[in-house]
């Protein structure tokens, strides 16, 4: 098994420790013990917990870059690119959920790294949106008056709260109206 195998079984088993004991409660025992590899093999690979967590965001992160840019086509409309693309963003609700709930954890915990941490996700995923929404769908030239790094981060944070805070006061939203919810913005 190469090292690039069992960086992929380590991920695999954070997310799947991360989900069900949250931060405090995974160790790098836990996901060593999950990836059926021996401790110093997680050590190897990363430095620690926070190392493996960030890892892990990093590996949804680029997931969910891959498909937003698979889903741009040069011969479609402008409105149909918007729509695939929030559409392969919002595929990835359930793993910027738990991503979104380990980071909410750790303020209630009051880790200072994961924090700083949270704050830099943030920053990438908008600087991400608005790349998109310059480069792919143009919407500096459609729409000059409200900088294109607000609508980015309109977006994200609707998105966010859609998932997020919407199901404590109303039922849970499907893909779908999220996506439409989002596509409202631009």
């Amino acid at each position: 098994m190469t090292l690039s195998d069992k960086e992929h079984l380590i991920l695999d088993a954070a997310m799947s420790c991360f989900s069900e004991l949250g931060y405090k409660g995974t160790t790098i025992e836990r996901v060593a013990k999950r990836a059926h590899v021996g401790k110093p093999t997680v050590y190897q690979l990363f430095e620690s917990k926070l190392d493996l967590f960030e890892s892990l965001v990093t590996r949804v992160l680029q997931e969910m870059k891959a498909e937003a840019e698979n889903a741009y086509t040069t011969t479609a409309s402008v409105e149909e690119n918007k729509q695939a693309m929030i559409d392969a963003i919002v595929n990835h609700q359930q793993q910027h959920l738990f991503i979104l709930q380990i980071t909410q954890e750790t303020q209630t915990l009051k880790l200072q790294e994961m924090s700083e941490l949270r704050i830099r996700i943030e920053q990438h995923i908008v600087e991400y949106i608005k790349n998109l929404l310059e480069t792919r769908l143009e919407l500096e030239k459609r729409s000059p008056v409200v900088p294109v790094e607000v609508t980015a981060f309109l977006l994200f944070k609707t998105y966010i709260a859609l998932i997020s805070e919407w199901p404590l006061i109303g039922q849970p939203l499907d893909l779908k109206t999220i996506s439409q919810a989002m596509l409202k913005l631009l």
